[in-house]
Parts: structure tokens; sequence; C-alpha cells
């Protein structure tokens, strides 16, 4: 078990660390946090509410944490596929702003 939240971890930082390279505008250039419990920065405090509230319509569950980030807390079975959808997901969510 702690093999695979490790590597899902690695994978899911990963994958979450182009966003920042993808969408300079909108996202400080730093993914906060450990293991699985992650965050992504927003320059302009508004934008994680409407992160929050576009991400849930298209079926990811993710909270504001603070006022200036996005935090992701998924289960620790989480598997490379729901990974990979969170990220495309957050990614559509990012180019609608």
């Amino acid at each position: 078990m702690v093999s695979h939240i490790s590597e899902t971890s690695a994978y899911l930082i990963g994958r979450l660390g182009q966003l920042p390279k993808w969408f300079p505008d909108i996202l400080q250039p730093r993914i906060r946090g450990r293991g699985l419990i992650l965050g992504l920065g927003f320059k302009d405090e508004t934008h994680p509410g409407k992160i929050v509230a576009l991400a849930r319509e298209r079926g990811v569950f993710v909270l504001t944490a603070g006022k200036d980030a996005v935090r992701l807390v998924p289960s620790l079975n989480v598997g490379k596929d729901e990974v990979d959808f969170a990220v495309d997901v957050l990614e559509g969510c990012l180019a609608s702003l």
C-alpha cells in the first residue's frame, strides 16, 4: 500500500506540475503539499472558487484551501486512470477561465 501511494503521489505531482507551465498567468509556479494531499496556488483569489465549481460540474470533487488555492485530497487507493481524469478536468477548467 505504501509503495502504491508513493508511486501515485509522484505521478500526480508530475501531472500537476505541468499545469503552472501551461497556465503561468493563472497559477503560481509551485505545487503545494506532500503525498496525495496537494494544492494548486492561484495568482487571483477569485479563481479557486470558480475552479471548484467547474470541476464539480465535471465530476471531480476538489476543495478551496485558503483564499488562493485548490486542494486535491484523493483516496489512498486512487489509481493513475483517476489521476489522469482529475488532472484533465482541472486542465479544462483552467482553460475555460
